[in-house]
């Protein structure tokens, strides 16, 4: 399980460091909902490879630490622009913010797959 401490102790990047440990506590909880949300099943805390692309989100997470940023990536917004008089938004598909977190996420599914799953397509509306 990931704590303040352990963060900082692991991440080499100054946001990291001269992070609070309130705001990484934050940082550590929205990060845990984001990969609840994308593998659609219950956290696990006493998994590793779990537990590491959880420090990546987190630490991606203290990066773009800023509202506007993590506002945008919690609707989805890849990008947004101004064209003279039209706006446009482009959304990306279902995805923690971090692609290298979506890819470990995608193979920890892959690794968890339950053989008694019927297929079904589950949906999750927020």
């Amino acid at each position: 399980m990931l704590t303040p401490e352990k963060v900082k102790q692991q991440s080499s990047t100054r946001a990291v460091q001269d992070m609070s440990a309130e705001r990484l506590s934050y940082l550590i909880d929205e990060a845990k909902i984001r990969i609840e949300l994308f593998t659609n099943r219950t956290f696990v805390d006493d998994d590793s490879r779990l537990e590491v692309a959880h420090f990546r989100m987190v630490e991606a997470m203290a990066l773009t630490d800023n509202d506007e940023v993590l506002g945008a990536e919690a609707r989805g917004i890849i990008s947004e622009s101004d064209q003279g008089y039209s706006w446009s938004i482009d959304r990306a598909t279902i995805t923690t913010g971090s692609p290298l977190v979506d890819s470990m996420l995608r193979q920890w599914l892959a690794c968890k797959t339950d053989s008694t799953d019927s297929g079904n397509i589950k949906v999750m509306l927020l």
